[in-house]
């Protein structure tokens, strides 16, 4: 055997690894077993009826779940396989439990397979360390976010390996699971070169989407009724905007949100940089924009930070204050004028200074790329043009430590977005 055959058996089983034991540990921590054991989501998913008793979600107004038709899936999935196991498991929830812990142990170790082969295909060395960020074990096992990053990944991976139609499919799995991954879509589209393969790809992530809301179009009608209003009532979660706006169902601020995100997209989506640089700074633009920032939602970012390898200081204070979002949150008692989503809190002061780590790391990684926010501001400043018409693509003499995503050692690749790009 070789010893870059050997080289790669250790990095595909360190990234396998350490995202399955990752995942072990959140199993345990949100597990009856550990005392105190920690919230979850999928413990809360328990509490309304309807799961307990093993009904489908979406089949009518009395099953409504708030998150896309995948999420879904899931959970029903979970509560299927728990009733088939919950003698073994000793109950019936503790079968659900440990079916959605045994599903997130499939899609993490999937994930960190997927992660490798993406790294891989970039020609650079995968840090398996990453899958140890506290988000990781504190929102492993919690919500649907490790199913979205492990959809995200394979998009990427599928698209980096020349594959767009397995990329578009991953792509339309990600949106109909959390929606948030729908901001990847221009990042994907613009890497395409031609019409008609930008028309294929989009038409592929949107049908397999949109294919999901077809038996709830047909059977339930109203739960889009019922989505609608559930996010047009639900108030600012975690949005660092609270400290400004004070009340955290203002809908003035869920308007400033819509422009910062919009904002900050339209930059994204005007630089020039390679695929997965570009894709974690429109994952963080949404992020800095939405009202609703659960911390679970870092889940998504974390194969993409292990791909960069970011070194920068800021990325661990970003996951420290983050996991202390759901750590000091039931310290806030929930009143009919306060509780933990309102300012001068401690968990809105854990996700202010997230927010503000966020912004610092998108920064570092753009800077990585050639795009320093200082230059960009002064060239702007200095030509009296819109900032966003600034279009320089990076050079050696400027590049810090990320400029390495956009030189591999694959021969150099043509038909995205007309320039060559290696693989």
């Amino acid at each position: 055997m070789s010893p870059a055959t050997m080289d790669h058996r250790t990095a595909v089983w360190g990234a396998v690894a350490s995202s399955v034991a990752a995942i072990l540990l959140s199993t345990f921590l949100h597990s009856s077993f550990a005392i105190p054991s920690l919230y979850s989501d999928i413990a809360s998913f328990w509490g309304r009826g309807w799961v307990a008793a093993g009904r489908v979600p979406y089949s009518s107004p009395g099953t409504f779940l708030e998150y896309p038709p995948m999420s879904g899936l899931f959970l029903y999935a979970a509560r299927v396989l728990g009733g088939e196991f919950a003698g073994a498991a000793g109950g019936l929830y503790a079968g659900y439990y440990d079916s959605f812990s045994a599903l997130s142990l499939v899609a993490a170790a999937v994930m960190g397979w997927s992660t490798w082969r993406l790294a891989k295909a970039l020609g650079v060395q995968l840090n398996p360390v990453y899958f140890f960020l506290p988000s990781m074990i504190i929102y492993g096992v919690y919500n649907f976010d490790l199913f979205d990053a492990l959809f995200v990944v394979l998009c990427l991976q599928f698209f980096v390996e020349k594959r767009p139609g397995w990329s578009a499919l991953f792509l339309g799995l990600a949106i109909a699971t959390k929606g948030i991954a729908v901001v990847l879509l221009p990042v994907l589209l613009l890497e395409l070169a031609g019409g008609r393969a930008k028309g294929k790809y989009l038409a592929v992530s949107l049908a397999v989407a949109g294919a999901t809301l077809v038996p709830i179009a047909i059977f339930n009608f109203g739960f889009f009724g019922q989505f609608v209003s559930f996010f047009a009532n639900w108030g600012l979660e975690d949005a660092w905007y609270i400290w400004i706006f004070g009340n955290p169902f203002s809908h003035a601020a869920k308007f400033f949100g819509y422009a910062v995100m919009g904002l900050l997209l339209l930059r994204v989506y005007t630089l020039k940089m390679p695929l997965v640089p570009r894709s974690f700074l429109a994952l963080t633009a949404y992020l800095l924009g939405t009202y609703i920032y659960a911390p679970q939602f870092n889940v998504t970012l974390i194969p993409l930070l292990a791909v960069m390898v970011v070194s920068t200081p800021a990325l661990y204070f970003f996951d420290v204050f983050n996991a202390l979002i759901i750590i000091t949150w039931f310290t806030v008692p929930a009143t009919p004028t306060g509780g933990p989503t309102y300012a001068w809190t401690l968990p809105q002061a854990m996700a202010l200074l997230r927010s503000g780590c966020l912004a610092l790391l998108g920064l570092s990684v753009a800077g990585g790329t050639g795009h320093s926010l200082v230059k960009w501001l002064a060239s702007a400043l200095g030509r009296g043009g819109p900032p966003w018409t600034s279009r320089r693509p990076p050079t050696r003499q400027s590049r810090p430590h990320l400029y390495w995503i956009s030189r591999t050692r694959e021969p150099a690749r043509t038909g995205y977005a007309g320039r060559t790009q290696t693989t």
